[in-house]
């Protein structure tokens, strides 16, 4: 009787991305010191990158919660108004830095979270680490860091909301203290406004949009919507 070994197929397949674009609608990638390169030669700009500041609520992979960050991350912007990353082509299902993708995207396998996890905060690249040293937008991005900072804005928001004025009166003066910075830095020095996420972060309107707290411009100041 003949062996039908060599016609029989094998079903064990060695798992492989299968470029869906799932963890791409999910959002871009945080950078990395191994990053470093693709900004230095302009294959991401600083644009491109948005700045989640040291205490802003953001999710937690590992954990799969929303948590407080410890320490600043710079991230790929998303597009469309959502997290899916800049770069990723929602109609095609492509990357158009796919073959320069930065090290998160080379490490993430939906199937084997496993390498991902164990980079995902070691070597986290920071706004210092892409200014030199005595640039003069340093000075302002701490000026703001100190004036915005996402823990006191958080806490003015609750006590607002609980219809403390004096809370609401700070918080209304370190939203606009926010936008004046964003309008004048890109006015007064001709950069690209969408440098502004790089330097100063989210801006607190939407960081506030995440409390619930909808921010109304009018009559040359501005006014809250506490919403349940």
């Amino acid at each position: 009787m003949r062996s039908n070994t060599n016609l029989q197929i094998s079903n064990n397949k060695t798992p492989h991305c299968r470029r869906c674009g799932d963890c791409c609608r999910s959002g871009g990638p945080a950078l990395h010191t191994e990053d470093l390169p693709l900004i230095e030669d302009g294959s991401i700009s600083l644009s491109e990158i948005v700045t989640l500041r040291t205490g802003e609520r953001a999710f937690d992979q590992p954990g799969q919660m929303v948590a407080p960050l410890e320490t600043e991350i710079l991230k790929i912007k998303g597009r469309d108004g959502s997290w899916a990353c800049i770069y990723f082509s929602p109609e095609s299902s492509t990357c158009s830095m796919y073959e320069t993708r930065p090290a998160e995207c080379e490490a993430l396998f939906c199937e084997d979270t496993g390498p991902l996890l164990a980079m995902y905060d070691k070597d986290r690249l920071t706004r210092a680490d892409l200014l030199p040293e005595g640039h003069p937008l340093l000075s302002l991005m701490a000026d703001h860091d100190a004036k915005c900072d996402p823990v006191l804005m958080e806490s003015l928001a609750k006590a607002a909301r609980e219809g403390d004025r004096e809370a609401g009166e700070a918080l209304k003066g370190m939203v606009v203290f926010d936008m004046e910075m964003r309008r004048l830095v890109p006015e007064k020095t001709g950069m690209d406004p969408n440098m502004n996420e790089f330097l100063f972060g989210r801006p607190l309107r939407t960081l506030l949009g995440t409390m619930n707290i909808k921010v109304y411009e009018m009559d040359e100041t501005i006014r809250f919507n506490f919403h349940a």
